[in-house]
């Protein structure tokens, strides 16, 4: 018998990242929100579409975040619904009794991604301590590098795969014929090239407790972000000590 495998991403698009993952292993996915930015228009069916069109399945474990929803939680420090849904994903994971786990890298790039990160070490820490024979494997794969490097040091256990011409053709139709994500595929080609899409690179997690991985002195999406409010452009700026670090301890925090 196979392996069991999931897929948590923090927003509706990141499994084009994960194509030729969902089309052979066919996981469960779970995503954290609507992917429904500020315009409020959710794009959450897309990514159902072309999850089930690769023999993957959507699992609706509980309700996703609205973008605005969360950024809201994360300015108002709600930390009370942040661990209803990491408690309701653990409940969900437990049940289908996983092999394998694999979602967004920490990267310090978006919040959402970074939250998706802390829930998942922190659910399989958890469910690791509850049954310390069940041993889960543990991958992330990388959202702002091109794709086809590696998050963190290449590892016998690093999970490599490469798409032949048909599987790269389908996925960068896939990207596409993804509306609200089209101008963001192109802008990715041109950036990384479409031969980078050609290989898809998972890297096992090793420190489930780690809560920072970058060498500045802000996030990249703080530094973006106290440029913004020194501008005028936005009134509040996401910092990580003050917002993003007391929901990273929620998450790898056991029995809360």
């Amino acid at each position: 018998m196979g392996k069991k495998s999931a897929l948590i991403i923090g927003h509706p698009g990141h499994e084009l990242r994960a194509f030729k993952f969902l089309k052979d292993l066919k996981p469960d996915v779970y995503i954290i929100t609507d992917g429904s930015g500020q315009n409020n228009d959710s794009r959450l069916h897309q990514s159902i579409k072309l999850i089930e069109s690769l023999g993957a399945t959507f699992k609706n474990s509980f309700s996703p975040f609205t973008d605005k929803e969360l950024y809201n939680i994360i300015l108002s420090g709600d930390l009370d619904k942040i661990k209803k849904a990491k408690n309701q994903l653990l409940f969900s994971v437990k049940e289908s009794n996983y092999d394998e786990i694999y979602g967004d890298a920490l990267e310090g790039f978006n919040p959402t991604h970074d939250i998706c990160r802390y829930m998942i070490n922190g659910i399989v820490d958890e469910l690791q301590n509850i049954n310390p024979s069940k041993s889960i494997q543990n991958y992330d794969f990388v959202l702002d590098k091109a794709p086809d490097v590696l998050s963190q040091k290449e590892s016998p256990n690093t999970l490599s795969l490469e798409l032949n011409e048909l599987e790269l053709n389908m996925k960068i139709k896939a990207g596409l014929n993804y509306p609200e994500l089209k101008s963001e595929i192109e802008m990715a080609i041109e950036r990384f090239g479409i031969s980078s899409f050609a290989w898809e690179f998972y890297g096992q997690i090793t420190d489930l407790k780690q809560i920072i991985n970058w060498e500045t002195d802000y996030p990249y999406y703080e530094e973006v972000g106290r440029k913004r409010v020194a501008s005028g452009a936005y009134k509040n700026c996401i910092e990580f000590e003050k917002h993003i670090k007391p929901i990273a301890e929620i998450c790898l925090m056991h029995n809360n």
